[in-house]
């Protein structure tokens, strides 16, 4: 189970991560969103469709047909496909939503990529007073996705 919590200065201090190894991590997801961007890639890999939440439909690459079993990831953690989902290429981080409506840069503290080790990729720079320039990129790419989430949910509603 994730346990998104957000990257701060006090908490990530003095941790670092490391980039996933294996797809495990979405061997149980049948269905990941997607937006208009990846569309093209998307559809000539896997089918789409579009899923009610709430009171809207969001569009998603359906990965399996039965709930909790992704056929693109192999027993030993390989991605069958020749396309990966922008939703899962930023694992272990993702942008979640406050109460307000705030968006806030998240990372999956369960994930077992995040250590007080050596190993891997420091949160911080090297002053301590900024984002990393890998986190940096990361943090770019999410929100260029959820800018792209935002145009995919109007056309969504139109359809």
């Amino acid at each position: 189970m994730p346990n998104y919590v957000p990257v701060t200065k006090e908490r990530q201090a003095t941790k670092r991560w490391r980039r996933y190894r294996s797809y495990a991590f979405a061997a149980q997801q049948a269905g990941v969103p997607l937006v208009g961007a990846e569309l093209g890639q998307a559809v000539r890999t896997f089918p789409v469709a579009f899923i009610k939440q709430a009171e809207t439909f969001v569009l998603v690459a359906v990965l399996g047909l039965v709930q909790g079993r992704n056929l693109f990831v192999t027993p030993d953690g390989r991605w069958l496909g020749p396309y990966v989902p922008a939703a899962l290429r930023v694992y272990p981080f993702a942008l979640a939503r406050t109460e307000q409506g705030k968006q806030v840069f998240c990372v999956d503290e369960a994930s077992g990529l995040v250590s007080d080790g050596p190993d891997g990729e420091p949160f911080l720079d090297e002053a301590g007073d900024g984002p990393s320039e890998q986190v940096k990129q990361l943090l770019d790419f999410l929100l260029k996705v959820e800018q792209n989430r935002v145009g995919t949910a109007t056309a969504t509603a139109a359809l």
